[in-house]
C-alpha cells in the first residue's frame, strides 16, 4: 500500500512540476523537488558533520554506491531525487525528440537558446532548492543522459561538485569503435569536476574521443561486482539454474546497430530448457526478465513448466547465490557469474559467437559456449551434479573481467569509496 500511495505521490508531483516549470516558478519546482527527495537509508554515515550528496537514481549505479558504502565507516550521506523530474523540466524547454542519450550537443542558434533557459531555470530552481536542504554536490551515473548532461553547467554555476560515476563499459568491438566519434561529433566537452569509470578501456575511449582529460577522469573497476567475487566463498544450497533471459534486440545508441533479432536463439534455448525441465522435476529453474522487455504472458513463456518460476524486472544480481547453472547472452551478467564462480553456460546453437562477433562481448574461455541440445543438457547435468569448489580464477576469465569489469577481486568499493570521500572531503580537488 505505502509503494502505491507513494507512486501515485510522485505522478502528481511531477505534473506539478511541469505546470510549474512552464510557467517559470522556480522557487514552488524547488519546494516540490524537496519533498520528493529521499535519504539511502541503506546506508548511513558515522561523521557528526557528513557531506550530503543529492544521487540521480540509476540501476546498477545505485547498487554500487550501495556495495561501496553500506555498513562502512564514511563521511557522506547520500539522498535520492528521482531522475524523471530533471526529465519533465527538460521537456518544458524541449521537444521530445531531443531526449537523446548521447546525443546531447546543440548547434542550432535556437537550440542553445533552448539550453541556456534551461540551465538557467535548473540554477534558479536548485539555489531555492538550499532554502530547505544544503547539498555539497551531485552524482549522476553517465556522462551522456539527455536531462543530466547540462547539469554540469548548473553545478558551475552553484559553485558544486558534479561527479559522474560513468557505469558504462561492457562495449562489443563495434560499439567500441563507434562510441570515441560519437562522444566527440554529438556531444559537448564535460565539464563535471571528476569522472571515475570501470575500466581502462573506457577511459581510453572518453580521452580518445576528447570529452575529458586525463586529470579528470578515474579506473576504478566496478563497485557492485564486489558482491560477486564474495559469493565464490559461498556454495549454492539447492538445485536452482537461473536463466537470464536473452534481449531480441540489444540495441545501444552508441553502435547504431539494429539489424540483428536475437529471437531464434531465445526460442531455441526456451524450447531445451523447458524440455529439461519437464524431464526433472525435481530441479528447480528461475527465469530472470527485463521489465518492457519481457512479460510473463508472452507466447513462449505460456504455459510454464511447474518447477519454472519467471521474475520480472529488478536486480538479477542475488540469484547468483542460489544458482548451480547460470544461462546467459551477451549480458553483463555474463561477467558476474564468471567472478561469482558460478557454472555458465552461453547459448551459441547458431554459431553465433563467430558469425556475429563484432556485435557480442568477447569472451576469452571459449569452455562457456554449447553448440548443440546435446552439449547443452549434458552441461546442465553436469553442473547440478558438481561439488562446489572455490576456484582460482582461469587466466582467459581474469582477461575478460579485468576488461569488462576493471576488477579481478573485490576491491572496487573501496576504490570508489576512496574516490568520492576525497572529492568531498574539501572545496577543491
Amino acid at each position: 500500500m505505502k509503494r502505491i500511495l507513494y507512486r501515485i505521490f510522485v505522478y502528481i508531483s511531477l505534473a506539478l512540476i511541469k505546470l510549474f516549470a512552464r510557467i517559470n516558478l522556480p522557487k514552488i519546482c524547488a519546494f516540490i523537488i524537496s519533498l520528493n527527495i529521499r535519504k539511502l537509508k541503506i546506508i548511513n554515515s558515522k561523521s557528526k558533520n557528513p557531506k550530503k550528496i543529492l544521487v540521480f537514481p540509476k540501476s546498477n549505479g545505485t547498487e554500487d554506491i550501495i556495495e561501496s558504502f553500506k555498513n562502512k565507516k564514511s563521511n557522506i550521506i547520500f539522498f535520492l531525487l528521482p531522475r524523471p523530474f530533471l526529465q519533465k523540466i527538460f521537456l518544458c524547454f524541449f521537444d521530445k525528440s531531443y531526449c537523446q542519450d548521447y546525443f546531447t550537443k546543440q548547434t542550432k542558434l535556437q537550440d542553445i537558446k533552448k539550453k541556456n533557459s534551461y540551465i538557467n531555470f535548473l540554477t534558479s530552481t536548485f539555489r531555492y532548492l538550499e532554502y530547505f536542504i544544503q547539498f555539497d554536490g551531485f552524482i549522476s551515473f553517465n556522462l551522456f543522459y539527455y536531462a543530466e548532461k547540462y547539469f554540469e553547467e548548473v553545478c558551475k554555476n552553484l559553485n558544486k561538485k558534479f561527479i559522474i560515476l560513468h557505469k558504462e563499459s561492457a562495449f562489443t568491438p563495434l560499439e567500441e569503435k563507434k562510441a570515441p566519434l560519437i562522444y566527440k561529433k554529438f556531444n559537448d566537452k564535460s565539464l563535471s569536476h571528476k569522472i571515475s569509470v570501470y575500466t581502462e578501456s573506457q577511459k581510453k575511449i572518453l580521452l580518445k574521443s576528447k570529452i575529458a582529460h586525463k586529470n579528470q577522469i578515474a579506473v576504478i573497476g566496478t563497485p557492485r561486482s564486489d558482491y560477486s567475487f564474495r559469493l565464490r566463498k559461498i556454495a549454492p544450497k539447492e538445485k536452482v539454474i537461473v536463466f537470464y533471459l536473452i534481449e531480441y534486440n540489444r540495441y545501444t545508441p552508441i553502435s547504431g546497430f539494429k539489424g540483428k533479432n536475437w529471437g531464434r536463439l531465445y526460442n531455441q534455448t526456451l524450447k531445451y530448457l523447458f524440455e529439461f525441465a519437464k524431464n526433472n522435476p525435481d530441479i528447480h529453474i528461475i527465469l530472470k526478465g527485463k521489465t518492457g522487455v519481457h512479460e510473463k504472458g508472452q507466447p513462449s513463456l505460456n504455459p510454464l513448466p511447474q518447477n519454472c518460476r519467471f521474475i520480472d524486472g529488478g536486480s538479477g544480481h542475488s540469484l547468483l547465490k542460489i544458482a548451480s547453472a547460470v544461462i546467459a547472452f551477451n549480458s553483463t551478467v555474463v561477467f558476474e557469474t564468471i567472478a561469482s564462480n558460478r557454472n555458465l553456460i552461453i547459448p551459441n546453437f547458431n554459431n553465433e559467437n563467430k558469425i556475429y562477433k563484432n556485435i557480442l562481448h568477447k569472451i576469452e574461455n571459449k569452455k562457456y559456449f554449447v553448440n548443440s541440445k546435446i552439449q547443452f543438457n549434458k552441461k546442465i547435468k553436469l553442473y547440478l551434479d558438481l561439488k562446489y569448489k572455490n576456484k582460482k580464477l582461469s587466466t582467459p576469465d581474469i582477461k575478460t573481467l579485468r576488461y569488462f569489469l576493471g576488477n579481478t577481486n573485490a576491491t572496487a568499493g573501496a576504490q570508489i569509496r576512496k574516490f568520492l570521500e576525497k572529492q568531498f572531503s574539501t572545496k577543491e580537488n
